[in-house]
């Protein structure tokens, strides 16, 4: 994926929200994916939360824990969270 990965989760953000677009959270996780694919830390929990909650995409726990994975590996906190959750469950 190409493009600047703030704008990509900024978008996406919005479309989760419904901040200025309607509420759609297949379109935020497309984002949110465009974004967490270039390495975007918050983008990858976000589409982690998603793929582990079935927001937007099918639930697949297995996804949400590789995009967790990859935020933890530059240590956000939140994604360290997260993947806690899933192993204790």
């Amino acid at each position: 994926a190409q493009g600047d990965a703030d704008a990509q989760y900024t978008v996406g953000t919005a479309y989760s929200n419904g901040s200025g677009l309607t509420q759609n959270a297949a379109e935020a996780a497309r984002w949110y994916h465009l974004a967490a694919a270039q390495g975007h830390a918050n983008a990858q929990v976000n589409l982690g939360v998603a793929y582990a909650d079935g927001t937007g995409v099918a639930q697949n726990k297995a996804a949400s824990v590789r995009w967790y994975r990859l935020a933890v590996d530059v240590g956000h906190v939140s994604a360290q969270l997260n993947i806690g959750v899933c192993y204790e469950n």
